[in-house]
């Protein structure tokens, strides 16, 4: 009886992790799309036929040389990374989501900081 009823707890453990992750790409996406205008593009689907509701299918986020794409398979997430130079993937290789969610953080903070090198010298110029 114990085996059945660890089943089941385990079930119920999968269920909701897949619902909470339908719900978090919803979110993140969200975030994304205000946060990274024209870096990031939000594939929708219509939940069903003559349905007004969509959900997010995939995530695509551009960094500077990598493209970092999130899509729902199923029940599941798949995450994965494409190196690319000058618009031609050279790599596509599938990560852990927490592996994902780390690099492409380490990505935008590269980013962040040569925009704001960027900026800072083009100031200068104008200003001296």
């Amino acid at each position: 009886m114990d085996e059945i009823n660890a089943f089941d707890l385990h079930a119920a453990w999968i269920r909701r992790a897949q619902t909470d992750l339908h719900a978090f790409l919803e979110g993140l996406a969200t975030r994304l799309e205000g946060a990274l205008p024209g870096r990031v593009q939000v594939a929708r689907k219509h939940d069903g036929f003559l349905k007004s509701t969509r959900h997010v299918a995939a995530i695509t986020i551009q960094t500077d040389g990598s493209r970092y794409l999130l899509e729902i398979c199923g029940p599941d997430i798949r995450a994965s990374r494409q190196h690319e130079v000058r618009g031609v993937v050279l790599k596509t290789e599938s990560l852990p989501l927490d592996r994902w969610l780390k690099d492409l953080e380490d990505d935008l903070r590269r980013l962040s900081g040569a925009l704001e090198n960027s900026r800072g010298i083009l100031q200068d110029f104008l200003t001296s």
